[in-house]
């Protein structure tokens, strides 16, 4: 009998320290977005770019709130390297990406993205974030060097319980879509690169 009773203690004194230990841990969550259906502008910009993504910030990881005290974590510049690409193709007529700034030959302008992002849940059961915010900001410089202009965005993105179950990224995608969408409006918009 006490045997029995030391198991079943030894058994829950496991189960409460898988529980605290699950507790606060970092949920994967991806901030690829959809980018079917991203169309050009109607006017391109002709002229060569190139996009610095550095080495570290390809592999740089980002942990922010989720729900029921939980974070979660992702890599904002290699999950959004693709849909960067697709943005500037949109709006230039030539795209390269480069590691380092030093690198970018031959074109026009330099494009240097800067990542930022916010999540939160209303949920204080489920993990996956309800909120997320994707705040793209690009410093544009020439041949030179010489900073042109900065152009900013901002992506937010919602979902509920109903949604997310079968997607825990849901919001961060579409944060991601929205973010890149205002970037191409904004890149589009700025006068300074169609000089």
């Amino acid at each position: 009998m006490k045997f029995k009773a030391w198991a079943r203690l030894t058994g829950a004194v496991v189960g409460l320290a898988a529980v605290v230990a699950m507790a606060g841990c970092a949920h994967p969550v991806s901030m690829v977005p959809q980018t079917k259906q991203i169309d050009n502008v109607p006017n391109k910009i002709e002229k060569s770019v190139a996009y610095v993504i550095s080495p570290a910030d390809m592999v740089k990881e980002v942990q922010t709130p989720g729900g029921g005290g939980d974070k979660v974590k992702y890599q904002p510049y290699k999950d959004l390297d693709a849909a960067l690409y697709e943005a500037f193709s949109a709006v230039f007529a030539d795209v390269t990406k480069v590691a380092a700034a030093s690198e970018a030959k031959g074109v026009s302008y330099v494009i240097e993205p800067s990542i930022t992002t916010t999540s939160s849940s209303d949920s204080l059961v489920t993990w996956p974030p309800t909120h997320f915010s994707v705040n793209l900001v690009c410093k544009v410089r020439d041949a030179n060097g010489q900073l042109l202009t900065e152009v900013s965005s901002v992506g937010d993105g919602a979902a509920t319980f109903s949604e997310f179950k079968s997607d825990f990224s849901l919001s961060a995608r579409r944060a991601s879509r929205s973010a890149v969408d205002n970037l191409i409006k904004a890149l589009a918009a700025a006068p300074e690169l169609r000089r």
